[in-house]
C-alpha cells in the first residue's frame, strides 16, 4: 500500500510524542513492504528562508521537508490554519507520489489546504487528533493566566493568547482599541480575509473554529487515541459517526530494565521525563517533593531546557536548594530503557488536557507506576491505587500526600506495579491503521 504521512515536523531535528510516534509507525509499515513516505513542515524561526522544499530522508523513510515563510502571506492568521502556498506544494507532492492513502498527524505550519488538495483527487484521507489545535490556536486549551479553557470563543482567544504566541499579541491589542470595529461573519471560502491588516485578521481568527470543523467534517474519518479527545471534539460540534477511538501503541522499551526499587530497599525514585514548560506542572512536582522531606527520595528530572529558558532557569533554582533532585537533561528515544530504568516512578503532573503522553504508556511497558493528575486523557490510563495515584490537577500539596504514601507504605511500589497491565504495542496500532485504511479502498468503503 502506497501511504503518505503528513506531520507538522519530523525527527530527528524534532523528537516529541508525535513526531517520533509517527516515524516508528513509518519505519514499522515500510518493515512490511508497505511504501510510506512523509510530508513535513520545517519551521525556520530565524525567518532567514522564504521558501525550501527538500528531500531528506531518514532512517531510508524518505521524507520531504517543506519550509513556508509566513511573512510572505498577506494575512499571518489565516495563513496558522490555512495556506495556499502549502496547499499548491503538498497537492504537487501528491501527483508526483500518488498515495492510496494520506494519514495526517498534525497541520501546524502546514494548514486545512492540504486537506482541500486530498479531496480533490479523491484520495482518503484520516486526521489523527494528536492535540487540541483545530480548536485553540494555542493548542493547549489554557488560557494567558494559566487556566484551563473549555473551548474556541474568538473574544477569550484574543484575551488569553500569551505574548509572542504565533504573532497574536498585535491582534490583541488592536482588539481593545477605541477605533476597533467587529469583524462581520466570515465570507464563503474566506475569500476576503486572505488580506492584509487587522480587521482581516480579526476575521480570520473568528472564522478558524468553524471552518476547520467543515474541513474536516469531509475527510475519511478522525481517529481519536483518547475517549476524553473525542467526547471533548463531539462536544463542539463534531460528528461521532466520522469519530474513531483508536489508543495508542508503543514500542516496548529495548535493553535490560533493572527490578525495583532502583536504589535501594525503602528508597524510592520518582522522575520527570518531558519538556520543561509551564503546561507539564514541574514546579508543583518540585513544590511537593520538597515539602515531603524523606531523604529516602529522590527525584530525577529528564527534559529539554531549552525551550522555555526563563521558566526553566526558575524552576532549577527552585530545585537546587534540595540536592535529593537530579537535572539529568534529555535523553534519545534509543535511551528510553536506560532512562526509564533508573527511576522506580514517574510523575506527570500536568496542568492541561493531556491527550495520552506516550511516556505514561512507556513507563507502564516497563513496570513502572505513574502519579499523575487526574485530568484528560490521564485519568484514562491511571486506576488510582492500581497501577499508579491520582492527584486533584496543580495541587502541590495533594501530590505531597501521596509521596508520603510512599514514605509510610513501603509496599505500595511493588503493589502498584503489579497492578499494571499490558501496554498496546506499535505492532497493535500497525495493524488497526491497515484495516482502517484498508476499509476506505473497499468498493463498499466510504471516501471523501
Amino acid at each position: 500500500m502506497k501511504i503518505a504521512f503528513v506531520v507538522h515536523q519530523y525527527p530527528p531535528q524534532y523528537s516529541t510524542g508525535t513526531e517520533v510516534y509517527a516515524h516508528r509507525l513509518a519505519m514499522r509499515l515500510r518493515g512490511q513492504d508497505h511504501d510510506v513516505r512523509v510530508f513535513a513542515h520545517d519551521p525556520d524561526p530565524s525567518g532567514h528562508v522564504s521558501l525550501k522544499v527538500i528531500e531528506d530522508p531518514v532512517d531510508e523513510v524518505p521524507v520531504t521537508r517543506m519550509t513556508f515563510f509566513e511573512g510572505l502571506a498577506p494575512n499571518h492568521v489565516l495563513n496558522d490554519y490555512y495556506s495556499v502556498f502549502s496547499g499548491k506544494i503538498f497537492g504537487d507532492w501528491l501527483d508526483t507520489f500518488q498515495p492510496q492513502i494520506v494519514h495526517v498527524f498534525h497541520l501546524m505550519g502546514l494548514g486545512l489546504s492540504l486537506i482541500e488538495e486530498c479531496r480533490r483527487r479523491e484520495i482518503p484521507v484520516f486526521v489523527q487528533m494528536m492535540d487540541y489545535w483545530f480548536l485553540c490556536p494555542t493548542v493547549q486549551l489554557l488560557r494567558h493566566d494559566g487556566s484551563l479553557c473549555d473551548g474556541p470563543e474568538t473574544e477569550a482567544c484574543l484575551e488569553c493568547l500569551a505574548p509572542n504566541d504565533y504573532g497574536y499579541q498585535t491582534l490583541s491589542i488592536f482588539s481593545k482599541e477605541k477605533s476597533f470595529v467587529e469583524a462581520p461573519e466570515p465570507a464563503a471560502g474566506l475569500q476576503s480575509t486572505n488580506l492584509a491588516g487587522k480587521l482581516a485578521e480579526r476575521e480570520a481568527l473568528r472564522a478558524r473554529p468553524k471552518f476547520i470543523r467543515s474541513m474536516l467534517d469531509g475527510v475519511t474519518g478522525l481517529v481519536a487515541p483518547s475517549v476524553f479527545l473525542r467526547d471533548f471534539f463531539l462536544k463542539h460540534g463534531y460528528r461521532k459517526e466520522q469519530m474513531r477511538h483508536l489508543p495508542y501503541g508503543v514500542d516496548l522499551p529495548e535493553g535490560r530494565l533493572r527490578s525495583l526499587p532502583v536504589n535501594g530497599e525503602g528508597t524510592v525514585t520518582f522522575g520527570f521525563f518531558g519538556s520543561v514548560n509551564p503546561q507539564k506542572g514541574l514546579e508543583i512536582l518540585i513544590s511537593a517533593f520538597r515539602d515531603s522531606r524523606c531523604d529516602r527520595f529522590q527525584l530525577v528530572v529528564r527534559g529539554n531546557m531549552s525551550h522555555f529558558p526563563k521558566y526553566a532557569k526558575r524552576i532549577r533554582a527552585f530545585a537546587e536548594v534540595d540536592p535529593r533532585i537530579q537535572f539529568l537533561g534529555p535523553f534519545a528515544h534509543e535511551g528510553l530503557a536506560e532512562a526509564l530504568s533508573s527511576i522506580d516512578v514517574l510523575v506527570v503532573p500536568s496542568v492541561w488536557y493531556e491527550n495520552t503522553p506516550f511516556v505514561v504508556l512507556e513507563a507502564f511497558a516497563a513496570g513502572r507506576p505513574v502519579i499523575c493528575s487526574d485530568l484528560g486523557g490521564l485519568s484514562e490510563l491511571v486506576e488510582d491505587k492500581v497501577n499508579g495515584r491520582l492527584f486533584r490537577p496543580g495541587d502541590p500539596g495533594d501530590l505531597m500526600n501521596i509521596l508520603k504514601d510512599f514514605e509510610e507504605d513501603e509496599e505500595m511500589l511493588e503493589r502498584l506495579a503489579s497492578g499494571i497491565r499490558p501496554v498496546r504495542t506499535l505492532e497493535d496500532n500497525m495493524q488497526e491503521f491497515l484495516e482502517l485504511w484498508e476499509s476506505s479502498l473497499a468498493p463498499t468503503g466510504g471516501s471523501s
